[in-house]
């Protein structure tokens, strides 16, 4: 289906006032994007959706701010991107953890699902739908970590479309950096970072750009090959975790990747499985 967006420009100072008003119009979530002047970017189903978000959103402003200050807003509709996700239209919602259910925008799971916490995404041609061994099993472990020790930040390596750093802030952590080197994925898990009013806690970056920490937990789900590539170069930030998860490997690869984890520093602790992939469990 088609991309359709509200492109809301307005003074940096004023930003804050212009974003209460699109949530109190009913838009779900906010992409901040810096600049010069402020843009903050509402994603919905429909232009109608947005439309009356926007024009809702127009009438508070207009009684809190002086003409020159009211800021600018358009509706873009991409018809270019229907032909990129015609593949999600199988996508159905995973339960990631007893607590925590993953679910496209295009089907969103019925209330009487027990679900406690729905995390919504937007289908994007970036890894991270839910529906892999290796992402429940990462998922599981960040729940469990956070629920037991809240109030700490997650390094998510290779973080695509975002999901375990959702599943990081909502389970108790304090933030969630997430790194990717596909920019396609860096733009969706901002998207859906918005999508699901966590903007301000759950952050996305390219995989060049530096990182700060400090951080309790890194996680890295990703295939073999890039796996081992990532182990053998750790940036500093994840070196220093008191926690290393690492998953995206089967149960014949697990000698390599202990071996690989052990030249980074790291000694692993626990392994847990689903079907023939591991997760390992490391310790500074």
């Amino acid at each position: 289906m088609p991309t359709v967006r509200l492109i809301v420009s307005t003074k940096k100072k004023l930003a804050p006032l212009v974003s209460e008003a699109l949530f109190n119009a009913g838009a779900q979530g906010l992409e901040e994007r810096p600049g010069p002047t402020t843009t903050l970017v509402a994603y919905a189903e429909s232009r109608r959706e947005l439309s009356a978000i926007w024009k809702l959103a127009q009438k508070t402003l207009a009684g809190a701010l002086d003409a020159s200050q009211q800021p600018s807003g358009v509706i873009e509709v991409d018809q270019a991107e229907a032909w990129r996700t015609a593949w999600t239209a199988h996508l159905r919602p995973v339960q990631l953890t007893r607590r925590l259910t993953l679910a496209p925008t295009s089907n969103l799971p019925a209330e009487s699902s027990g679900a406690r916490k729905v995390i919504l995404y937007q289908p994007a041609l970036a890894f991270g739908d839910g529906d892999h061994p290796t992402t429940r099993l990462a998922a599981r472990a960040i729940e469990a970590h956070y629920r037991k020790a809240p109030g700490g930040s997650l390094l998510d390596i290779g973080s695509g479309t975002g999901v375990l750093s959702f599943v990081a802030v909502c389970s108790g952590a304090r933030r969630a950096l997430g790194t990717d080197i596909d920019p396609v994925a860096v733009e969706a898990a901002a998207l859906n970072a918005a999508l699901n009013g966590l903007s301000k806690q759950a952050r996305f970056v390219p995989t060049s750009a530096r990182v700060s920490g400090p951080f309790d937990v890194a996680v890295i789900n990703i295939e073999l090959g890039p796996l081992l590539q990532v182990l053998g170069a750790l940036p500093a930030a994840a070196r220093r975790v008191p926690k290393l998860l690492v998953t995206g490997f089967l149960a014949t690869q697990l000698a390599q990747v202990k071996a690989a984890v052990k030249a980074a520093g790291f000694e692993p602790r626990r392994r847990t499985a689903e079907a023939d992939w591991r997760l390992l469990e490391a310790a500074r």
